[in-house]
């Protein structure tokens, strides 16, 4: 169990924890100069079987930062209140960020009995509880303690004890990764790393990513709350000893991530908050401090709905200075400017915000739809409520929830999901949609007997849904035998082919200036053949239709002989993993911007997917 201490400045939160442990957690030269806790400190001990870990944060409101950095929300909160003081202004604030932040369990020490008398004390513990009763601690033991004579440090002991035993070890069903919060170098171990696991468990031996580098490290040893240990799981505190990256390189707020759910957002859309007490009127375009995890970004407020008031809770969305990781469902701390105050935080419900339009009725009522799913921490729901509404891009949903492609897995159900490639949308909307599609081809066919079919911008105006939902709709309507398609058209099953006429003198002259290892572009081959550039398009238009090229981008054909040689490089590129376009230069020996226009005709018809600098293929290729 690790528990977090929080509370005023000089209100007693090192002292008890040396009372507890032994352990004088003011490690800086300056915190022993001036008496006063700047930066987190950490110590931990046995009590009955259970270990125990203790991260002490600085009260003073200079080093807010700090104290927000050292608090997780599975933590146990250890809210310490001076009886000489009372209820004190960073009381407040730090109990306000421990409810914004989610935590759930926690205990009040009432600190520095020994200088009151008994009339003090009581009127202390009722103000105590009065300041309680909106909060996760409304129902909280208050322990009183003297961290200087010892008193009652026994009890709270017996009562961290009597919490460890309450609460379970959680299981986490999300990939691995852990905020830093603390780096440093030693002679004879290299580099070193500090936090708190947020999610999932890491090895010894694992490979895992650093954020500010964006390359893998290897956990080389690893110390989990204190003890040696080959693993480290959620809730844990630990050290890494990492392999691949110097101390210099990594600050806090930086991440070790699972390799395989790699991401970072600037804008992202948060269930807010306002703090109490926060009386001031938020306007949109807000600046303020964002904090998240370890980390400490500047950014912009834009309001979704009406005026925040305290207590209550909107939708915002915040746009920041520098790009962080967070996922779906984490907790974001927002602070005042200029007043250095909590504004107030709230919880990630999407990790990408609109740029224009922000306010739009669908885009705001999608996301006020997903809240439920989101604080009850269910993906799956999540996963099917969405699909329901639209069509979900797989791969970007998985990295939002911060899940392994295993954990994706796990989650689809497919009783009532139908995927294709990394696409994934409810059968029952499929239905619905496919129903839609058929009504309007059929219409169309009855009226053009002598056409083919229609593009997909026209189908979805025939449709009560976005264009990557037809997409799908129509992809796998193709796959079933549902719906044909020929030259950017789609028709019925039923549909009879059209018999497209084209000059075939014209294209025996075409064919060995496309079909070769490197095509020529149209405006080379209307000058190659001496023939107006206009006339010749129109003669491409009627041999795409007749399905005797293929067209990847506007100034560029493709024989489909010469496509599937090119897609066979890539399967065998991809069997060592993502590739660069580089890779695949050198091994078709095309120019780099003929590969760049194939790469991205193999995107478009989703046989591949661009990652940062590298592709890997997610589905099947026919041209």
């Amino acid at each position: 169990m690790i528990v977090t201490l929080a509370g005023h400045v000089d209100h007693g939160k090192t002292a008890i924890v040396k009372a507890l442990t032994g352990v004088d957690t003011d490690r800086l030269a300056e915190e022993q100069v001036r008496g006063l806790t700047i930066d987190l400190g950490f110590a931990y001990t046995d009590f009955d079987g259970h270990r125990v870990g203790f991260v002490d944060v600085p009260g003073h409101h200079s080093f807010i930062h700090n104290m927000i950095a050292g608090v997780a929300r599975m933590q146990h909160a250890l809210l310490t209140v001076a009886a000489d003081d009372g209820i004190m202004p960073q009381t407040e604030e730090h109990l306000q960020i421990l409810q914004l932040l989610g935590l759930k369990s926690g205990t009040v020490v009432l600190n520095k009995v020994d200088t009151v008398d008994e009339t003090q004390l009581r009127k202390i513990v009722l103000q105590t509880r009065e300041f309680l009763k909106q909060t996760f601690l409304r129902d909280a033991p208050i322990i009183e303690v003297s961290a200087k004579t010892g008193s009652g440090i026994n009890g709270l002991r017996k009562e961290l004890v009597t919490t460890a035993n309450r609460l379970e070890k959680q299981q986490s069903p999300r990939a691995f990764r852990l905020a830093i919060d603390r780096v440093f170098s030693r002679q004879g171990l290299g580099t070193v790393v500090t936090g708190t696991v947020y999610d999932g468990e890491v090895h010894v031996g694992d490979d895992v990513h650093l954020s500010s580098t964006q390359k893998p490290v290897r956990v080389r040893r690893l110390i989990a709350n204190g003890l040696p240990s080959q693993i480290a799981r959620m809730g844990d505190r630990c050290g890494l000893q990492i392999a691949g990256a110097d101390a210099n390189e990594i600050t806090r707020g930086d991440w070790l991530r699972d390799p395989d759910t790699i991401a970072t957002s600037n804008t992202f859309t948060l269930q807010f908050e306002l703090a109490a007490g926060f009386t001031r009127a938020i306007k949109n375009w807000c600046h303020a401090h964002v904090y998240h995890g370890t980390a400490h970004r500047l950014g912009k407020l834009f309001l979704l709905g009406g005026v925040l008031i305290p207590q209550t809770k909107e939708l915002v969305d915040i746009s920041i200075d520098k790009p962080i990781h967070l996922a779906i469902g984490d907790r974001v701390i927002v602070r005042d400017q200029g007043l250095d105050t909590t504004i107030g935080g709230g919880v990630v419900i999407a990790t990408t915000a609109a740029t224009t339009r922000r306010r739009l009725l669908t885009r705001v009522q999608q996301l006020k739809d997903s809240i439920e799913a989101v604080n009850r921490d269910e993906p799956e729901q999540a996963l099917l409520e969405t699909c329901t509404r639209k069509c979900v891009n797989g791969e970007i949903f998985r990295r939002e929830w911060n899940l392994s492609e295993a954990q994706f897995n796990s989650i689809v159900n497919r009783d009532s999901i139908q995927q294709v490639n990394q696409r994934l949308l409810s059968r029952s909307t499929l239905d619905t949609v496919q129903e839609q599609l058929t009504i309007a081809l059929d219409d169309y066919h009855k009226k053009n007997p002598n056409k083919f079919g229609l593009t997909l911008p026209k189908l979805v105006k025939n449709t009560s849904v976005d264009t990557e939902t037809v997409r799908f709709s129509l992809t796998h309507g193709r796959n079933t035998g549902r719906f044909q398609f020929q030259a950017g058209e789609y028709a019925s099953a039923t549909r009879k082919e059209v018999t497209v006429t084209y000059n075939k003198n014209l294209y025996d002259k075409i064919l060995p200036l496309i079909d070769t290892r490197q095509p020529y572009p149209i405006g080379d081959v209307a000058r190659e053949l001496k023939i107006p550039l206009r006339v010749l398009e129109s003669e491409l238009k009627r041999m795409l239709k007749a399905k005797l090229f293929v067209q990847i981008s506007e100034k560029r054909y493709f024989s489909a002989h010469r496509l599937q040689e090119l897609a066979d490089i890539v399967r065998e590129l991809n069997k060592s993993g993502p590739f660069t376009v580089k890779q695949f230069r050198d091994m078709c020996g095309m120019g780099r911007m003929v590969c760049i226009d194939v790469l991205e005709h193999f995107d478009k018809v989703r046989f591949t997917q661009r990652n940062q600098d590298t592709r890997s293929i997610v589905g099947n290729y026919a041209p």
